[in-house]
């Protein structure tokens, strides 16, 4: 069996037994040990990447950013339904959902949707979030990448392909929504 040094550093603490390994491993690495220009002692020494920032500004640019740090192919299709479904931030159905995600635990809204006969007002939970970010994550978690069987719109060619796909697979009823999403690409520029 083979052990892996990736392995054995991510349990290291530092105790007795451990240091008294390493020892041993220097001893095996000989008198020379390691140098401060071998490519494994650059690598180690450098800094730790910073984790991406879940603080964006609730803006076109803000929330683009957002889609981008959360893994959307094409953040501009994130930030126009962003501006769709919640008038530019300035909205929201439910506690920080600015694209009007359904679920629990939420808000109680009045709203609409078109099955195919015209618009109808209904009553619908929007589910809240903690924070905006956790709204674009999950969007784009959920509807964006692959999800439970589901192949995420993050597969589009384009963006134009991106919007026509999230009304395939029904994230809205709106029958032009599509449209109304690239129209805001377009003004977006």
């Amino acid at each position: 069996m083979t052990i892996r040094l990736t392995d054995v550093v991510k349990y290291y603490k530092g105790l007795p037994n451990q240091i008294k390994a390493l020892q041993s491993l220097e001893k095996l690495l000989g008198e020379e040990g390691l140098s401060d220009s071998q490519e494994w002692v650059q690598l180690w020494r450098l800094p730790a990447p910073k984790a991406p920032s879940t603080t964006f500004s609730n803006t076109w640019d803000g929330i683009e950013a957002a889609a981008a740090a959360a893994g959307a192919k094409f953040p501009e299709v994130v930030a126009a339904q962003w501006a769709l479904e919640s008038a530019y931030g300035s909205a929201v159905s439910g506690k920080n959902n600015y694209f009007g995600i359904k679920g629990t635990p939420g808000t109680l809204k009045t709203t609409w949707e078109d099955y195919g006969n015209g618009p109808v007002t209904i009553k619908a939970t929007f589910k809240d979030f903690a924070t905006p970010y956790d709204c674009v994550k999950h969007l784009v978690d959920q509807w964006y990448k692959d999800y439970k069987g589901y192949k995420g719109v993050n597969r589009a060619s384009t963006r134009e392909d991106c919007a026509y796909l999230l009304k395939a697979e029904g994230y809205a009823t709106d029958p032009i929504y599509p449209e109304k999403l690239c129209r805001l690409m377009t003004q977006h520029d």
